[in-house]
């Protein structure tokens, strides 16, 4: 008698899920696997590192573009976009989408990600109820730099020269910084501490890059703990991004925030279907949770214990 083919549920369809998917296209064309994919985004699997290129305007959106999706619906795999996993019964294992569909599976693999940190900021609200694949709602004029919708936000500001206000001066932070003022914007970096990357550079180094970043055009205000993002009620009736005071009493007006306050790990719907997950969900060495032999983690959600690979000893 022939073996019904393992049920295979991959949910994210970014950079680390598509290449997952990719990497069982064998087994899945030798019917060993039967492979489904849910991806929150509309957009097939692109290249992140590269969106702030994107927004500036100095790469097209098919460059950006790293998926094999064809090859993976030739072998017989399914991909499926623009819906998001809202439950995960693992007792029946289920998988309840957010359009109210229902996928059974065999075992699970959570490719969800990070999603970008909203700092504390008067004006601007938190969401303290994390739901399955959703970002937070932010006002208008205020955006984060993490998929393809906020580049679009981006890139129309650029495009028309506008004034951006960066919040964060890491890497993310002043490459992007960078790329929007050589493209025609005016740029203002704050930050909170004594020098840019304070995490990556010595003061001295630092020193030497706030420097060469003011050299092109960039401002940099430095010691500035942002408290409070004022708006404006713009032509169309909607309130509009402003201005951005600091606890130093700065006061620094833009036409756009762009928030690069680093990420966080995508697990809130491990944590909502009942699976060890502190930073990220907790795995062993074969990517496997320690709560569930059937789910799995890899990529940003993933959060490996400290060696040796074992529970402790009472899990």
């Amino acid at each position: 008698m022939t073996e019904s083919p393992l049920r295979v549920l991959v949910i994210g369809y970014g950079p680390v899920g598509a290449r997952f998917a990719e990497n069982l296209i064998p087994a899945v064309r030798a019917g060993e696997v039967e492979l489904t994919v849910v991806g929150a985004e509309q957009s097939d699997a692109y290249n992140r590192v590269l969106v702030a290129e994107f927004a500036v305007g100095s790469m097209e959106r098919g460059s950006l573009t790293i998926a094999d999706r064809s090859a993976v619906e030739a072998a017989g795999g399914r991909i499926v976009t623009g819906v998001s996993v809202s439950e995960l019964d693992r007792t029946a294992r289920v998988a309840v989408l957010s359009d109210g569909r229902r996928l059974s599976y065999d075992r699970v693999v959570l490719a969800t990600g990070s999603r970008a940190n909203v700092p504390t900021l008067n004006g601007v609200p938190r969401t303290t109820r994390r739901v399955a694949g959703a970002d937070d709602t932010l006002p208008r004029g205020v955006t984060a730099l993490r998929d393809l919708d906020d580049a679009a936000r981006i890139r129309d500001a650029v495009a028309a020269g506008q004034r951006i206000v960066v919040l964060g001066a890491g890497v993310l932070g002043l490459e992007f910084a960078l790329a929007a003022a050589h493209a025609g914007a005016q740029v203002a970096v704050v930050h909170h501490g004594p020098h840019p990357m304070p995490r990556n550079l010595d003061r001295g180094a630092g020193s030497v890059l706030r420097r060469a970043v003011r050299s092109t055009g960039v401002s940099i205000f430095a010691h500035s703990r942002a408290e409070t993002a004022l708006f404006h009620t713009a032509e169309d009736g909607h309130q509009w991004f402003d201005r951005l005071l600091t606890a130093d009493g700065k006061d620094i007006a833009g036409d756009l925030l762009v928030l690069s306050c680093g990420v966080t790990p995508r697990a809130e719907l491990a944590e909502a279907s009942g699976l060890q997950a502190s930073f990220g969900v907790v795995v062993d060495s074969g990517l496997r949770s320690w709560t569930d032999p059937s789910v799995f983690a890899i990529g940003d959600c993933a959060q490996s214990p400290i060696l040796p690979w074992s529970k402790p000893a009472d899990a």
